[in-house]
């Protein structure tokens, strides 16, 4: 689909994030194998699964955490203390998901990677993935590096989708400035940009 195509679609109005977010599944390839690099709990994985069904999804995220926002889950004990109450509530985090997926696991249709995305992108042959969704750590390294590995994993013609474009954040607009910086260099067409969402294509 042409790029004019997808923005008429918002054209005179400021959609919801989530309704930009699920427009992009319905035009991402369908029957596919993707890849989700940032899962938390699996709220968008559930939506990729609803809307774009492909046929494998995997799952990947470490469910590991040194502070931040999870420093809730710490209460005020000491720094040991606070790191075991942080990994207990990531590991929990990680349980949640293997629950919520069960069903997609026993049939093949989720595979749960927990480990960075950087690990995790050795379970992937070049050229395997149909499209790829790119919410992880969002410091300007990570994201350059995600871009940069999974670009070799996603089929020409396949499309790289990245969360929280022009959002500056705790992270000092690292999405932003790796996000423009790729497109500038690399062999991919920018596809549409909305909202916090930016979609690209390998040429």
């Amino acid at each position: 689909m042409h790029p004019i195509f997808w923005r008429l679609r918002f054209a005179g109005w400021r959609p919801a994030r989530e309704a930009v977010r699920d427009f992009i599944l319905a035009r991402m390839p369908r029957g596919g194998v993707v890849a989700e690099i940032g899962v938390d709990l699996g709220d968008f994985s559930a939506r990729i699964m609803a809307i774009n069904r492909p046929r494998v999804l995997h799952l990947i995220d470490p469910w590991t955490a040194a502070g931040g926002e999870y420093g809730q889950y710490a209460g005020a004990g000491t720094e040991s203390q606070a790191a075991a109450a942080r990994a207990l509530a990531m590991t929990d985090r990680y349980d949640f998901v293997r629950r919520r997926f069960a069903d997609q696991i026993a049939r093949g249709r989720a595979i749960i990677h927990r480990a960075d995305s950087q690990s995790a992108a050795a379970a992937f042959a070049d050229s395997s993935l149909d499209w790829v969704y790119i919410d992880g750590n969002h410091s300007y390294a990570y994201v350059k590096a995600d871009l940069e590995t999974y670009l070799r994993k996603v089929k020409p013609g396949g499309y790289l989708v990245c969360d929280d474009y022009h959002y500056a954040g705790f992270w000092k607009d690292g999405v932003t400035r790796a996000v423009d910086e790729f497109v500038a260099a690399a062999p991919v067409r920018p596809i549409f940009k909305r909202r916090s969402q930016f979609v690209m294509r390998k040429l």
